[in-house]
């Protein structure tokens, strides 16, 4: 009876520590992408900024912009990873119809008529209209915060 139960024990703990390795295994070499987009206003084009882990246990992520349009492919460009805490992406409306998406650490200029993704001086912002912030919402998820419902943050831009 006591080898039945140190047997069926084993083979428990056994089966328990494969799953537990196997879920690890997963989530390290298919780590989730978190993405939040937003439609441009006066355009057809959305931008959208992806999150994916660089690290297994560690809340590092590389950051990438996209830009789509209906009938065009999806241009993406990285942006600066957060290594912690920078992972706050702002978007701007510039007076010539352009946009200008800025993090802690870079901008890009967004032109979805010419459906066209390019770096850009951070001062740039200064003039612009502010639309709203890719962030954690207060629930814990990433998504577009709109104007309306975030104020504008100062990002330590060292451009």
């Amino acid at each position: 009876m006591a080898r039945r139960v140190i047997k069926y024990l084993v083979i428990g703990l056994g089966t328990i520590f494969t799953l537990i390795v196997g879920l690890v295994a997963f989530s390290y070499f298919f780590p989730p992408t978190y993405e939040a987009d937003a439609r441009l206003p006066g355009s057809n084009s959305s931008i959208a900024v992806q999150l994916q882990p660089m690290h297994p246990y560690l809340a590092e992520y590389r950051r990438a912009v996209v830009l789509r349009k209906p009938g065009a492919s999806d241009l993406r460009k990285d942006m600066f990873p957060d290594t912690g805490g920078y992972s706050r992406t702002q978007l701007y409306r510039l007076s010539n119809g352009r946009f200008v998406i800025q993090g802690f650490f870079d901008a890009f200029v967004i032109d979805p008529q010419a459906h066209s993704i390019s770096a850009a001086d951070a001062k740039l912002v200064e003039t612009a209209k502010y639309l709203g912030a890719f962030d954690d919402s207060r629930d814990g998820h990433w998504r577009f915060i709109p104007e309306s419902e975030d104020q504008m943050q100062r990002l330590g831009i060292t451009k």
